[in-house]
């Protein structure tokens, strides 16, 4: 007798609820019906791309709540810019965000966690949602491939290249936060499978090389997918041959400096990150106010997967009151870093959208920098009273620029770097890389990255990890009790904390040690 495998693995989900990270197989009730076509997976799988492309949508298949876009949190996105080094927290905390007329975040305990790298809520929606997400395209993935046998061959592709490739994406993730960097046997659980094997499966975390292996297994099927069909216009997301090749760029880049890499990551990089930069000098915006657009969706030829969350004045605790110019609300003027303003050349067009050139203007003080962020970044910047959500463009160009400046640099092509590298700094007006070699090259090629992904989500964070070479230091004062901060290179700062129900309930997991809760 045939059987319902989807429904049979969500009986068997339900049952795995408290047993640790298999509850990342878990699915909401709603997605308890049967799927018996092509149409029916394609339904189901519909509601999650809307969540990472439409504003207001719940990104959790079944959920009918408003929440956030799972792509692009906001808790994330405030996280990592607290545990990363272009504000200068130090002044920032009694300056601004302390502050009684701060309307976004006024809790002490809140700017303490973040600051001093002790949030462990964090980590824990990204390791559930993320897991859960997972759970959900293996059920699919699995149906698909052993009980539906209908819809037309490109409609098969559509549907399960879009599931590999997100499937990846969520893994590579997961790696990245979670995985120890220096570590090779510290990955994360993998599982790809539903329904029967749930049982005795083992959630022990795999090696780095397996964790790769997977992801690029993964990203390989969908790519062959991609080669003989094109994707369906206003549902695909990620199943887009320039997207598939950006992101598998960014994961040999990643693996590149890792326990796992091999010897060919670098040329792996060159390969899909020339690809995925192709016939894009004419979209990449070149103008500050191009730049703006862009962030926001508004450019409707720039080749990203732009998205947008949905809780107004999301990212303010951090960045800046989106009201600051009204000279009445806190933060406002958020003091950046020194060696971070250093980096900037006159003339460079992010000197206008990131940095506030007057703050007087907006009643605030300036830090000893004496360069503070613009009240309007990073948002769409478009309006006076910006909601400041913290959008997010996914597999940017100007990444993948950047990737391939790197993988030649790597490879022993210094020239073809620079050209690059020029290339990319062209769009910017940020002068030239010309007669720089060696480190100093490298170094170039990191200070773009550090310039251009300001304010983008994880990226400067996953940057501190990988290119290891710089001390944190914070000097702090909460609760009339003085804190110093030491993140130092490959510590164990750089491997989120997994969760403690994680830890509780799975008996095979190795946590990564370092991390110690602060009792305020």
């Amino acid at each position: 007798m045939k059987r319902n495998k989807f429904i049979i693995a969500l009986t068997v989900i339900s049952l795995l609820a408290s047993t640790g990270c298999k509850k990342y197989l878990d699915l909401a009730p709603k997605n308890q019906r049967t799927v018996t076509t092509a149409q029916d997976v394609k339904s189901l799988l519909a509601n999650y791309l809307r969540s990472i492309t439409t504003f207001g949508v719940a990104p959790k298949p079944g959920t009918t709540t408003t929440s956030i876009n799972a792509m692009c949190p906001v808790y994330a996105n405030l996280m990592f810019e607290s545990y990363s080094d272009n504000i200068d927290f130090d002044v920032a905390l009694t300056q601004t965000y302390l502050k009684s007329n701060n309307i976004h975040q006024t809790q002490e305990k809140v700017y303490a966690d973040w600051l001093l790298w002790n949030d462990y809520n964090s980590p824990t929606k990204i390791w559930t949602e993320y897991y859960q997400l997972i759970g959900f395209f293996n059920a699919l993935i699995d149906q698909m491939l052993e009980e539906v046998k209908d819809g037309t061959p490109a409609l098969r592709d559509q549907l399960l290249g879009e599931m590999y490739a997100t499937r990846a994406y969520y893994f590579f993730k997961l790696l990245q936060y979670f995985g120890q960097y220096k570590n090779a046997a510290l990955g994360i659980p993998v599982y790809l499978h539903s329904g029967k094997e749930v049982l005795s499966v083992d959630m022990s975390r795999k090696s780095h090389a397996d964790v790769y292996k997977t992801i690029l297994e993964d990203l390989n099927n969908a790519m062959q997918m991609a080669e003989r069909t094109q994707p369906l216009t206003g549902y695909n997301v990620l199943f887009n041959s320039r997207y598939l090749h950006h992101l598998t760029a960014q994961v040999y880049w990643y693996k590149a400096e890792s326990p796992a890499k091999e010897t060919g990551d670098y040329d792996q990089v060159k390969t899909h990150a020339a690809i995925a930069a192709e016939n894009t000098e004419s979209v990449i915006p070149v103008t500050g106010a191009n730049m703006i657009l862009a962030q926001s969706g508004k450019l409707t030829d720039y080749p990203a997967v732009c998205m947008e969350n949905n809780i107004q004045g999301g990212v303010s605790a951090i960045y800046g009151s989106c009201y600051q110019y009204l000279a009445a609300f806190s933060p406002e003027n958020i003091p950046l870093k020194a060696d971070f303003c250093a980096l900037f050349k006159p003339g460079d067009i992010r000197n206008a959208i990131y940095f506030n050139a007057n703050p007087a203007v907006a009643g605030g003080k300036v830090g000893p920098e004496g360069q503070v962020l613009n009240w309007a970044w990073p948002s769409d910047g478009s309006t006076i009273g910006s909601v400041k959500r913290g959008n997010l463009s996914l597999l940017r160009p100007e990444e993948a620029w950047l990737m391939l400046a790197e993988a030649q640099f790597r490879s022993n092509q210094p020239g073809d770097a620079i050209i690059t590298l020029n290339k990319f700094k062209s769009f910017r007006n940020a002068g030239t890389a010309d007669g720089l070699s060696g480190d100093a090259l490298l170094q170039e090629i990191i200070d773009e990255r550090r310039k251009e992904f300001f304010g983008d989500s994880d990226k400067r964070w996953l940057d501190l990890k990988r290119y290891g070479g710089k001390t944190i230091t914070r000097n702090l004062r909460f609760f009339q009790k003085e804190y110093t901060l030491k993140a130092e290179p490959n510590d164990y700062h750089y491997a989120l904390p997994i969760p403690l129900v994680e830890i509780q309930q799975n008996r095979n997991i190795v946590p990564n040690e370092g991390w110690i809760t602060i009792e305020y």
